[in-house]
């Protein structure tokens, strides 16, 4: 199928985007919190695992080369049970970005606009994210370019401003590893592995577009570990801050531990900073999520996915606001029903069920290539 436009991404916007992909709601509601003080070494230990599945995904991707997954899925399966899968997966990729809305949705209204409907928020953002898209995929990457010093430095200097405050509690991660590795593999198995690394199944629909897709696997990888330590260390102020039991504490623990900043009685308030700087984190994931979903609708229809943006835009916005009752019911849902039901057929079952068919695909055209 044709694509509607020739879209390229640099390598430099790729490694932001999916950098910021994984800070994403990952920040806003924190990862690891199960394994108490050591969190931060389960975010680490998640970051080392979570890059068997990425390679899969690349090494996926380059038995056809040029083509997104749900492309390969055609190729491989035939049209009738490629649709069915993709119709699936879009299902998956708008839930998750529903899921991600309400996130960002539940911390402005709770933290910062405390008398503005959910809704407001909810719709709002959403045009935000179908008017980036609808620019195209090169204006994400861009935009990427110009927010993402912020996000990472916002999150730096929180820490630093937390040592200086004398907020930070180095004894608050000690004793490390006072129960073994059982509650850290148990974080890992399957929470972190499949929240947040495991959704980077998403960018099987962006790495082809990358300008150099000979280095872009290399390049995801880099950033998968780069997040990985962002991530860990933001773990480490949460816990060194409020204490083992973050999970318990707070809703939102680094907004939380940004709160208890308070240095020369001049700097204060920073948890505000925090909700714009993490905004940006949430608006490319939910793009990303959003833009495979759009994909999964082309793909299907043969209509360019522009077509589609804003009636889906207004369709998440509302899923968002209808997925639970409040916030306490949507964090369970995540626990008890995403991770299990959703995350990890989308994540894993899928692509290795597609996995013996590309590769007997690829054979087949190599067979025919020879007898030419």
């Amino acid at each position: 199928m044709q694509r509607e436009l020739a879209e390229k991404i640099s390598l430099t916007q790729l490694f932001i985007l999916v950098s910021t992909f994984l800070f994403g709601s990952a920040i806003v509601v924190g990862i690891g919190g199960e394994a108490k003080q050591d969190s931060w070494i389960a975010v680490i230990t998640a970051c080392l695992l979570g890059i068997i599945p990425v390679c899969f995904y690349i090494f996926l991707l380059s038995k056809i080369p040029g083509k997104n997954l749900f492309e390969i899925m055609e190729i491989a399966l035939g049209k009738i049970i490629s649709k069915i899968l993709i119709l699936l997966y879009i299902t998956y990729f708008f839930y998750v970005s529903a899921r991600v809305l309400r996130d960002f949705g539940e911390l402005v209204v709770g933290d910062l606009l405390v008398n503005t409907p959910i809704e407001v928020i909810s719709i709002t953002f959403m045009l935000l994210v179908a008017y980036i898209l609808y620019l195209g995929l090169e204006v994400l990457g861009r935009f990427s370019e110009i927010y993402a010093p912020y996000l990472v430095g916002g999150l730096i200097v929180v820490g630093i401003l937390l040592f200086l405050s004398r907020e930070l509690h180095v004894e608050n991660v000690l004793p490390i590893l006072p129960e073994g590795l059982g509650p850290i593999m148990s974080t890992v198995f399957p929470d972190l592995i499949t929240f947040p690394f495991g959704e980077l199944v998403a960018f099987t629909m962006i790495l082809p577009y990358a300008s150099k897709t000979r280095y872009a696997g290399k390049t995801t990888v880099l950033a998968l570990v780069f997040s990985g330590l962002i991530l860990a260390y933001s773990s480490f102020v949460q816990i060194a801050t409020l204490g083992s039991d973050t999970k318990i504490r707070a809703k939102f623990p680094l907004l939380n531990a940004a709160g208890e900043i308070s240095l020369l009685n001049f700097i204060e308030r920073v948890d505000l900073i925090i909700i714009f700087v993490v905004m940006f984190g949430i608006l490319v994931k939910i793009s990303i999520l959003f833009y495979g979903g759009l994909k999964g609708l082309e793909q299907i229809f043969g209509r360019p996915y522009r077509a589609f943006i804003y009636p889906m835009a207004m369709v998440i916005a509302f899923l968002s606001i209808i997925i639970s009752e409040n916030f306490a019911e949507h964090l369970k849902e995540g626990i008890d029903l995403v991770t299990w039901m959703i995350h990890i057929p989308f994540q894993f079952g899928i692509p290795l069920f597609l996995f013996p068919f590309v590769l007997w695909k690829t054979k087949d055209v190599r067979a025919e290539r020879k007898k030419v």
